[in-house]
């Protein structure tokens, strides 16, 4: 679509000719986001994926239902590709960590951040139908088998890192097995990350880029925002936080079940991302992702190294381990053909 034509949508919508219409730039996604402006601001989306759609009006309309921290959508296209959405402030959370680093600011809406999304997991408990969500229904062996298969094909494979076949996918069943038994469970935003966190002009947080949640363990959004690479949060901090957020559960044994579950998921975080920084950094030449590499090569091997239940995955381990070497380094400069 052109932004003419969404121009035009937006001002059938609200009856008056916009001062403002802008085309913001483009993230990872396929969808195309213009900032409006018609008295007050808007922002109007175009996205040809209508399942992907029809996931973020669902979950949009539960959401505000419930009074949760996210955008209303205000109006939507006959066609289902275009709609109108409440403006949330110019400044992701991202932005501000980038511009202040670990300010007292940052602390307190990294704080307000985790807050609300206790009040969104809890709220919407019993209250999804699954059978509504973009890509898959739970976080189950499904995409944790992808997830793993990512960092092996776009890492392990294109880095040619050795290891035996059946035994590496052999402890993959174990990884799944572990993921799929982790509590409590509830809504899993799975992309949970500062740049989808928008601040408006008081310093309120909400959410953006939920259509791809899904049923999963609570701990999996926790661990991807506060073990974010970009953010590059202090270790202190990071278990400063966890611990706030496990308080806000009364129950000892959900407290207890949150803290274990905490380790299985930053290494499948770690193993994923890693993934997706091979695919669009070592396939594609994203620059982000090439330039992210070394980071998310240091995450999972200091896990590894600290982690005592790394040894159930001798094989996965070994693989981590050639992940620091020299000659694995050397394996990437080649591919990226730089100059050692």
């Amino acid at each position: 679509m052109d932004s003419e034509n969404a121009k035009r949508f937006f001002e059938n919508y609200t009856g008056k000719k916009s001062s403002e219409f802008i085309t913001l730039a483009q993230s990872g996604s396929a969808r195309i986001n213009f900032l409006a402006k018609a008295e007050k601001d808007y922002i109007v989306t175009y996205n040809e994926n209508i399942q992907e759609n029809e996931s973020f009006f669902y979950f949009s309309e539960i959401f505000t239902q419930l009074g949760i921290n996210t955008p209303i959508i205000f109006a939507i296209s006959d066609d289902r590709k275009t709609y109108i959405q409440e403006f949330l402030g110019k400044n992701t959370l991202s932005d501000i960590i980038t511009n202040e680093g670990l300010s007292q600011r940052v602390k307190d809406l990294v704080k307000q951040t985790l807050q609300k999304l206790y009040h969104l997991q809890t709220g919407t408990n019993g209250k999804i139908d699954y059978t509504k969500t973009f890509e898959y229904q739970s976080y189950d062996d499904l995409p944790v088998t992808h997830d793993l298969y990512y960092f092996k094909n776009f890492i392990a494979d294109v880095l040619e890192l050795e290891y035996h076949k059946s035994t590496l996918l052999k402890e993959f069943k174990k990884i799944v097995y572990l993921i799929e038994s982790l509590e409590p469970k509830g809504l899993m935003i799975r992309d949970f990350q500062a740049r989808n966190i928008m601040i408006n002009d008081q310093d309120e947080v909400s959410f953006i880029d939920y259509q791809s949640a899904m049923h999963g363990p609570l701990m999996y959004d926790v661990v991807s925002f506060l073990f974010q690479a970009k953010a590059n949060f202090p270790e202190d901090f990071k278990n400063e936080m966890i611990e706030f957020y496990i308080q806000l559960f009364d129950s000892e044994e959900v407290q207890h079940q949150l803290r274990n579950s905490i380790k299985p998921i930053q290494m499948m975080r770690f193993l994923q991302v890693l993934g997706a920084y091979g695919f669009r950094g070592l396939i594609q030449r994203k620059q982000h992702f090439i330039s992210s590499i070394e980071k998310g090569i240091d995450n999972i091997t200091q896990f590894a190294k600290s982690w005592e239940n790394m040894k159930d995955y001798p094989e996965l381990e070994k693989v981590i381990q050639q992940l620091a070497l020299e000659q694995t380094q050397l394996k990437i400069d080649k591919i990226l053909n730089i100059q050692a």
